[in-house]
């Protein structure tokens, strides 16, 4: 006699990567999940939800403050026996990453290193407009290894120094800073500027649509900056956790991964999903085996930005404002 179980839940954005993970959450027939849709705020929906999509700055907050509840270890054994990453939360999982990457034609820069090499490699570069992920650009260029760019960081003596590697660019080269990576992208189609710090979706999808060989782009995943998507476990979860457990195991599955994979342009967590990736898809993601992600890649820290972040940021906006005046930065030591 088989037990009946109540529909639960999944809470997950608007577009294409809502539909994405709907899909995914819906491969199997007979699990009952209703799919629906928010902005990334909270709202009334949440209230009822067992598992909340979530970026893990989101999801550190859903945590430490609510309404999120600590993984059950029941649910955990929906987790492949191997994953990529250590990708666990303590109120939920991740299930995709992305990052921030080094972007260029292919006869561009293909480290940190030489991204700020403007004497060899010459051209205008292009940023993010803030000091997340910039700033750790701006280190690992400067030769600090990937263990030591936060402790450093979290200096004042650390901003400083990836500030003056910042200035060191400028004196060579024009430094453009892109306010959304929609901006970025069309800089590097235009040729407007030689090499660029972009997302790995959007660089995936500039490999993908670029026309020929003659004008092809390239992705150097050395030194990314990753960042993982978390299904965030609420307290509506309790109520069928036998059904949570099928949900996050569909899309932790290797069919749901490539699913997710492919649609979206990310890197899955199982390494089994690569199975079910086209080969040419797979070098444009960040969790490729041959990007050895777990040692060449640096994990965004939602942690060390939630308690530093405000101050570094304005420091980052002062020294920012003051070269975009056409000015020498004062820069505070």
């Amino acid at each position: 006699m088989s037990t009946a179980h109540a529909q639960v839940k999944l809470l997950t954005y608007e577009g294409a990567w809502g539909d994405a993970l709907a899909a995914a959450a819906s491969a199997s027939p007979d699990l009952p999940v209703i799919v629906e849709r928010y902005d990334g705020s909270l709202n009334a929906a949440a209230s009822t939800a067992s598992l909340v999509d979530a970026e893990t700055d989101a999801a550190n907050l859903m945590c430490d403050d609510g309404p999120a509840q600590p993984l059950n270890p029941e649910l955990a054994q929906a987790f492949p026996p191997s994953l990529t990453l250590d990708v666990t939360h303590q109120c939920g999982v991740g299930y995709l990453v992305t990052s921030l990457v080094l972007t260029t034609r292919s006869d561009g820069p293909d480290s940190w290193a030489a991204f700020f090499d403007a004497e060899s490699f010459p051209g205008a570069r292009a940023l993010p407009r803030g000091a997340r992920g910039t700033l750790e650009i701006a280190l690992m260029a400067d030769g600090i290894a990937l263990g030591d760019v936060y402790a450093l960081l979290e200096t004042p003596e650390g901003v400083t120094r990836a500030l003056d590697k910042l200035d060191a660019l400028f004196a060579q080269a024009q430094i453009v800073f892109w306010d959304t990576p929609d901006d970025a992208v069309a800089l590097l189609r235009a040729d407007a500027v030689a090499a660029a710090a972009l997302p790995s979706v959007h660089a995936a999808h500039i490999v993908q649509q670029q026309p020929d060989a003659s004008s092809a782009f390239q992705i150097s995943f050395a030194g990314q900056i990753y960042r993982v998507q978390r299904l965030v476990v609420f307290p509506a979860a309790t109520s069928d956790q036998e059904t949570v457990r099928r949900l996050l195991n569909a899309v932790l599955s290797e069919t749901g991964q490539a699913l997710l994979a492919e649609a979206l342009l990310a890197g899955p967590v199982n390494p089994q999903a690569w199975r079910n990736i086209p080969a040419s898809l797979a070098p444009l993601l960040p969790t490729a085996q041959s990007h050895n992600i777990a040692v060449t890649g640096l994990a965004d820290n939602a942690d060390f930005w939630a308690d530093h972040g405000d101050d570094i940021e304005a420091r980052f906006a002062t020294w920012l404002d003051v070269h975009e005046q056409g000015q020498s930065p004062a820069l505070p030591h």
